[in-house]
């Protein structure tokens, strides 16, 4: 029985763990346990259409993005309220994985997931997501090198705006923690976590993920 109760006091760490996506715009100096994403001008990759059920009006807002690495590899998506969709993506598990270079718990879960893309190559797709971070291109080299980050990493100008719409979807505070981990299975939403999250529950999420597309 205490080695229950120390199981589940060590995850409640994990959970609790994390740092704010926000830095001191006036400094290098990181701002910890504050997060805030910069507003962007979100109505451009917007798409509205009204459909008309049993007589009554739905809108339905689709959200247009693109995800861009340094290599300029790019995946063209959409997002519609929880659901995603990346064009060229096979994947039944997508994972989002917010972060900034700054982020010390960012950094230290970056080899986890590497193990994890590796370890699914065909069933799950990776995507780090810098928020909140305009790293220069040495400065993100160093991160993916120093912290063996080996999955795709999109710093594309629209992050932000993207990180945005869905914390809104899934009501989470502007002032998040990072790093936000959002899994989805098939394009749909799965589950997420604010801060660190133990590599175990990640592994967990994702064979449910793979076991629910072999069974559909």
């Amino acid at each position: 029985m205490k080695k229950v109760y120390s199981l589940l006091f060590i995850v409640i760490l994990f959970m609790l763990g994390g740092c704010d996506d926000k830095k001191n715009q006036n400094s290098t100096i990181v701002t910890e346990n504050t997060t805030q994403i910069l507003q962007t001008d979100k109505n451009e990759s917007f798409s509205k259409k009204n459909i008309s059920f049993n007589g009554n009006v739905t809108q339905i807002v689709t959200h247009a993005f693109a995800l861009s690495d340094l290599q300029q590899k790019s995946y063209k998506g959409t997002l519609n309220d929880k659901a995603i969709f990346l064009e060229g993506v096979n994947a039944p598990a997508v994972i989002f994985h917010f972060f900034a270079t700054w982020c010390p718990p960012c950094a230290g879960e970056a080899p986890y997931l590497s193990d994890l893309q590796k370890k699914h190559p065909q069933e799950l797709f990776i995507a780090g997501i810098t928020v909140n971070d305009t790293p220069t291109q040495e400065i993100l080299e160093k991160f993916i090198q120093e912290n063996h980050a080996d999955y795709y990493i999109s710093t594309a100008r629209e992050n932000d705006a993207l990180a945005t719409e869905i914390t809104e979807v899934l009501n989470l505070d502007s002032n998040f923690s990072l790093p936000l981990t959002v899994i989805y299975h098939n394009g749909k939403y799965l589950s997420h976590y604010e801060g660190a999250v133990p590599v175990e529950i990640l592994e967990h999420d994702i064979h449910e993920a793979i076991k629910d597309s072999k069974q559909e």
